[in-house]
């Protein structure tokens, strides 16, 4: 090879290299970006989460638009723009007229180690902000739930009326927003006035692997953690993205217990049906009505009422519950009505209906939140619909406390940390077995006061925490560090059989 030719050779091997350095640059700040961005949005999430709220599976959209924009500017174009001007700097510095030298040997060569290690560095804190490693260990976990898994069961068949059911899932409500002490006042004062005579219990946690609204409707409809179709050996890797037709299809969840009743099923939410599969799964198992943003905007709902970012005032939302409750119970068919509230979802949603008078935007959505909730309770009991009506008011799952959260400092001062757990049962006494449970305990738990006991109180991987229940042979006799291990692995051969077939050929 001539001089011509190894130089060109040489210039090749240059911009290769510098392509390769630009790139390895740029990617690795997109990593680092995008572990900042989580762990101030969300705090450290698990993969499953992670997953299962992309619009590759089971649903569309995000959830919120502005994520959209913050994810595009923060962890894209901000990272490519430094880059850029980082490259530029390092031209401008090697090709100034004082700088006119070749970079040596030792010089090239800790940029060569440099950036391929901060390009791994910056990936390991990604996957370990996501959650990846902790889910490998899982996976090499060759245990699984299957043996405690119960196909929920009657113990006998009902006789007489059948109570009504209306379920409230309150997004990220805990019970630690009633400390005046770290809050300044009782954010939940007034869902405490309406469910004064309610059966409360302050011991429901938060499922471990849990903490998202989603993984919060299947714990507590299906008694089982949500696990993505996505991470189940068995499905077809090609099979990645396409339509999912059915949600969990296998499992029996409150909802299709309820349907084998004759129970007519109906969900209200203010937010997009279709988030992360939410009405394929709702539609899937008992219910035959679910509305959401897309109807409320269709109906002509206020603008002034309806969020960018989330959906529709949970105000407006309890509003509307008023006219379905009434046709409902028009009707002689008993009914499960549910109904899933968005504005106390982080950063929180203020709207005319809510007249601000707290410091921060959340003290302020809580509080209008927990009067929308009291006003609906207060519609119900003046309407005479308690009467033979069990009630159920929960929150989806705990607050998120990341790092740009607020009440993150509050929130993470405290230990034992419950999600929000009251009971109307039709005007009849209401007495806890247990102390202490989880999510996937409130679906058997429900039947219970439904007058719809499970055999030996068992359902999914849950024990009913009222009535009389069996828990020897069951999850919750192992110890609580075992507990929480089994439910972190991937349990593979229940949910291949749980997911079955959920894609359209």
């Amino acid at each position: 090879m001539g001089t011509h030719g190894r130089r060109t050779h040489g210039r090749a091997r240059q911009r290769l290299a510098y392509a390769f350095t630009a790139a390895a640059l740029c990617l690795s700040l997109m990593l680092l970006a995008g572990s900042i961005w989580v762990l101030i949005r969300f705090g450290a999430i698990h993969i499953e989460q992670l997953i299962l709220n992309l619009p590759i599976e089971n649903g569309e959209g995000v959830g919120n638009d502005s994520y959209i924009g913050e994810v595009v500017f923060f962890c894209i174009l901000l990272p490519v723009a430094v880059t850029v001007l980082a490259l530029l700097g390092v031209r401008l510095w090697r090709t100034s007229a004082h700088r006119q030298m070749r970079p040596g040997r030792i010089r090239r060569t800790v940029v060569r180690l440099a950036v391929p290690a901060g390009l791994l560095a910056a990936l390991a804190l990604f996957l370990s902000v996501v959650g990846v490693p902790q889910y490998a260990i899982a996976a090499l976990d060759g245990r699984s739930v299957s043996g405690y898994y119960r196909t929920p069961t009657l113990a006998t068949e009902p006789e007489g009326t059948k109570k009504n059911l209306i379920t409230i899932y309150m997004e990220s409500m805990e019970n630690t927003f009633s400390d005046a002490d770290l809050f300044g006042e009782n954010l939940l004062e007034p869902l405490n006035e309406a469910t004064q005579g309610w059966a409360e219990y302050d011991g429901l946690h938060q499922y471990s692997g849990g903490g998202w609204t989603m993984a919060g409707i299947v714990s507590t409809q299906c008694g089982i953690p949500l696990k993505s179709r996505l991470l189940t050996t068995g499905i077809d890797p090609n099979r990645f993205g396409e339509t999912v037709s059915s949600y969990l299809p296998e499992a029996t969840c409150l909802g299709d217990v309820l349907e084998q009743q004759g129970y007519t099923g109906v969900f209200l939410g203010g937010a997009a049906s279709g988030f992360a599969g939410k009405s394929t799964f709702l539609a899937d198992h008992g219910y035959g009505t679910v509305l959401g943003l897309s109807d409320w905007q269709a109906a002509g709902e206020d603008t002034d009422e309806i969020s960018e970012q989330w959906g529709l005032s949970d105000n407006r939302l309890f509003q509307n519950a008023r006219a379905t409750v009434d046709a409902l119970e028009a009707s002689e068919n008993p009914y499960n009505l549910t109904l899933l509230m968005l504005d106390t979802h982080e950063p929180g949603q203020l709207y005319p209906s809510c007249a601000a008078v707290g410091e921060t935007t959340l003290a302020d959505s809580i509080t209008c939140s927990m009067q929308a909730v009291a006003d609906f309770l207060t519609y119900l009991s003046d309407a005479g619909y308690l009467d033979d009506t069990v009630v159920v008011v929960m929150g989806d799952h705990l607050k998120g406390t990341g790092a740009g959260n607020q009440y993150q400092e509050e929130l993470s001062s405290v230990d034992d940390r419950t999600v929000v757990f009251r009971v109307w049962n039709a005007g009849e006494d209401v007495e806890f077995t247990r102390d202490s449970s989880d999510q996937l305990s409130v679906m058997p738990t429900v039947l219970d006061l439904l007058g719809l006991p499970l055999t030996d109180g068992q359902g999914g991987l849950g024990v009913s925490f009222v009535g009389e229940s069996v828990v020897e042979g069951t999850l919750l006799e192992l110890p609580q560090s075992e507990y929480e291990s089994l439910l972190a692995v991937p349990s593979n051969d229940l949910y291949e059989r749980l997911w079955g077939d959920a894609s359209d050929e």
